[in-house]
């Protein structure tokens, strides 16, 4: 797995999120239930994607979370730096310990462009 598990959720998460109408506020319990991850973890998890604008929440009745912003600006680089940090994008997504622009592995030109380089 190249993502932590935080991360792998936090992306499915901000994904389930996204399908959802505009501004449409949803509980954390139900998203945590819908996608099966335990809701304290996903709490956790929305606390982070919030602090980075990636996630608004919402207290008290009739509040919960969506998407902090469009859909259309959200980049998965966004959600994993908030939750696993950007030294991923440092390093082989296969975690080939020589990949480089020399010596590419099959996915090194895709993640380039993904971690925007």
């Amino acid at each position: 797995m190249i993502f932590s598990r935080a991360c792998e959720y936090g992306i499915r998460a901000v994904l389930y999120l996204a399908a959802m109408p505009e501004g449409r506020l949803v509980q954390v319990r139900d998203v945590a239930s819908k996608l099966e991850i335990p809701s304290p973890f996903l709490s956790k998890i929305v606390q982070t994607l919030t602090r980075r604008g990636i996630l608004h929440s919402q207290k008290g009745p009739g509040g919960g979370i969506c998407l902090g912003k469009s859909a259309e600006t959200i980049l998965v680089v966004d959600v994993v730096g908030a939750i696993d940090g950007m030294a991923l994008s440092e390093t082989c997504v296969l975690g080939l310990p020589n990949c480089s622009n020399a010596a590419p592995c099959p996915f090194h030109d895709q993640w380039d462009s993904i971690r925007g380089e």
